[in-house]
Parts: structure tokens; C-alpha cells; sequence
């Protein structure tokens, strides 16, 4: 695929998604999901396979989980910036993989529990100097204003949001990287929908791509930063049980 080729498909992305609330929220899932993939690459995973939960390339896959590609799956395309010049890269989904030689290989993803990781919430935002709540959801939320504050007001700016409608426009960005996290974290979070369409209004095919990157960063900080600190929670339970 050329790259042309690929932008032209990203255009056609865009207005699927402008049509309806509906569609943003199945980007944000896509975004919850995908984390560690920047939005232009979430918009490709959104059109090619809306339900994948860990994305690879086809030698990551081989080489570092000893899995392949299914025969007659289709990759998802993405841009490849790494090199001198933008080319198009595929990766698959692990739904699009299998064990190599049918070997019981199974890829073990991480997952927030609740049980386990909630603590982690409540000391990420405690570190910060706010207050932490009993609630997952106001707990998640906060941890939007702590990771992206800066970055919508700033976006609240590029856009020129008016004064009288700033407050609810800030509300709808925190709202969908507080759904969106929620996805990864498989906690039901009630989204104000009154609001998101209250604001679908400032949302084009330009403002777009602006408004998905700043909550596509967000949700690679939270996330990413949830996992490391249960992980290393983990690894010193381990520790201190073995000692």
C-alpha cells in the first residue's frame, strides 16, 4: 500500500466517525484498547479490526511470542515513521495469530483488577497531592485532569472554544479519556452522552485529529503508567513473600 493510498483510507476514517456519537465512542474503545499506538494508527485499527486488543507486526509475533499469522488474515495498516521516509507497515491483532507448530502458546495480557489494582489509582493520584475517592469512576476521572489538564486547555485554545462553552468542553475531553481508560480497565463508566453531543459540534475531519491525539496521549500515560507501578507492586509482593 502506498502512502497516498493509506492517507486517502485515514479521510474516509474520519467521516465515518463524524457521523454519529455513536462512532466516536467506538473509536474511543479502539483507543482505550490500543494505547500504545498513536491516534493516526488507532484510526487504522478502527477501520480494519475495531475489536483488537494487542497488535503486532508479523516478525514481533514470530520472534518474540513464537506465534505466526493465521493464513489469509489481513494486516492493519500504519504508518512506519521510524525511517527517512514515511512507508506503510501492517500488524496483526493476537486474534490473527497462532501458536507456531500448535504448541499451547498463549499470550498473557495484562489486565487491571480491581481487587488488586485499585490501591495503584488512589496512590497515582495521591502522589500528585489530590484526594483520592472510593469510586473507580471519580478516580478515574480525576486521573484525566492530572494527565491532560495541560494539554486541553491547551487544545481548548487551538481551537478557539468559547468562553461560555469552555468548561463543557473541557468536560467532554476528560469524559472520553476517562471512557476510553475505562475500556482498558473493563470498568463501566457512565459517560455523559447530554455532553458529548453538546460538543460533537467542535469535531471535523481537522479538529478531529487534534482532539483524538490529545486523548490518545492521555490514555498512554494513565494506562502505561498504571501498568508499570502494578507490575512493580507484583514484583515486590513476589519478593517479599520469597524473602
Amino acid at each position: 500500500m502506498r502512502t497516498n493510498d493509506f492517507y486517502n483510507i485515514i479521510e474516509l476514517v474520519k467521516s465515518d466517525i463524524l457521523k454519529s456519537e455513536k462512532e466516536y465512542l467506538r473509536l474511543l474503545k479502539v483507543i482505550g484498547n490500543n494505547q500504545r499506538y498513536d491516534f493516526l494508527s488507532q484510526l487504522s485499527i478502527y477501520d480494519k479490526n475495531p475489536s483488537a486488543t494487542a497488535c503486532a507486526s508479523f516478525d514481533v509475533w514470530r520472534e518474540r511470542f513464537n506465534r505466526t499469522v493465521m493464513r489469509g488474515q489481513r494486516g492493519i495498516p500504519i504508518i512506519n515513521n521510524t525511517s527517512t521516509f514515511q512507508k506503510v507497515r501492517f500488524i496483526f491483532d493476537v486474534s490473527q495469530t497462532v501458536s507456531i507448530d500448535n504448541n499451547v502458546n498463549e499470550v498473557e495480557l495484562w489486565y487491571f483488577d480491581w481487587s488488586r489494582d485499585e490501591k495503584t489509582l488512589k496512590d497515582m493520584i495521591e502522589k500528585q497531592g489530590y484526594v483520592a475517592s472510593e469510586s473507580m469512576t471519580a478516580n478515574i476521572y480525576s486521573l484525566s485532569r492530572i494527565y491532560a489538564d495541560e494539554s486541553i486547555n491547551e487544545l481548548a485554545n487551538n481551537l478557539r472554544i468559547e468562553d461560555n462553552d469552555r468548561n463543557s468542553f473541557i468536560h467532554f475531553i476528560r469524559n472520553s479519556i476517562s471512557y476510553a481508560v475505562s475500556i482498558r480497565f473493563k470498568h463501566n463508566y457512565p459517560i455523559d452522552m447530554e455532553n458529548v453531543r453538546d460538543n460533537y459540534k467542535y469535531l471535523d475531519k481537522i479538529s478531529l485529529i487534534s482532539v483524538g491525539s490529545c486523548i490518545s496521549n492521555a490514555c498512554n500515560n494513565i494506562i502505561e503508567t498504571t501498568m508499570k507501578m502494578t507490575r512493580n507492586l507484583s514484583v515486590n509482593q513476589v519478593l517479599t513473600n520469597v524473602c
